[in-house]
């Protein structure tokens, strides 16, 4: 198992646990998008610094 990626078997989850791991991922998403743009905008700031 030294470079394959471990899957998580989710087939024992029930309905509850199925929407808390879509919150997660959806969060998850949400965040990188919102560092994208973070770091999106200090690179304008700092290209109008210039």
């Amino acid at each position: 198992m030294a470079g394959e990626p471990y899957h998580m078997n989710t087939d024992d989850f029930d309905k509850q646990a199925h929407a808390h791991l879509s919150f997660y991922h959806n969060f998850m998403n949400a965040s990188k998008i919102v560092v994208v743009l973070v770091i999106l905008t200090l690179v304008i700031m700092a290209a109008t610094l210039l």
